[in-house]
């Protein structure tokens, strides 16, 4: 995982080799296998292409790649040197301290019940907001739960891309 990555083209994209795109996008998604199952989508025809490439091969990884990725995403409402990943949350993190303590409890026995962490696309939502989809989604079953967590993934997979592709 890298802080940053570079903003970049479709058209620079292309003029990258398969390695080169493979290693940008997988550090950028948490996931080397995604990285390379885009990379191998090239040469892409717009942003859009490299959207839909990011959503059919997330869905094609094996669930242990997938939970992978997950688990390198940093915590809900930690502080983090990912600079993707703070401003993501950075509604969250400027959160009251009873309100980031609250979400630390609920995210524990959120991975207590669900064996990996709880994720959300945090762009512009509040703790408090994260406390009410925390609560709903503790109640979820099992198999919609990881339906609803590879949502989440695939939509900051998006804000991510959306970010750095241009």
């Amino acid at each position: 995982m890298i802080d940053t990555v570079p903003v970049t083209t479709v058209d620079e994209l292309n003029r990258m080799t398969p390695t080169q795109v493979a290693d940008m996008i997988g550090d950028l998604l948490y996931s080397p296998q995604l990285g390379a199952a885009i990379a191998a989508a090239a040469p892409f025809r717009s942003l859009e292409h490299v959207l839909d490439a990011a959503h059919r091969e997330l869905l094609r990884l094996p669930r242990v790649e997938i939970l992978a990725s997950i688990q390198a995403h940093p915590v809900l409402g930690e502080k983090t040197t990912d600079s993707y990943s703070r401003e993501e949350q950075s509604f969250i993190l400027d959160s009251p301290p009873e309100v980031l303590v609250e979400i630390a409890d609920l995210c524990q026995r959120y991975e207590a019940r669900f064996h990996h962490i709880f994720l959300v696309c945090a762009q512009g939502i509040g703790g408090h907001e994260v406390l009410l989809l925390l609560k709903r989604r503790l109640e979820n079953p099992t198999v919609t739960e990881w339906e609803t967590t590879v949502r989440e993934l695939g939509r900051i997979n998006v804000l991510r891309l959306r970010t750095v592709v241009r």
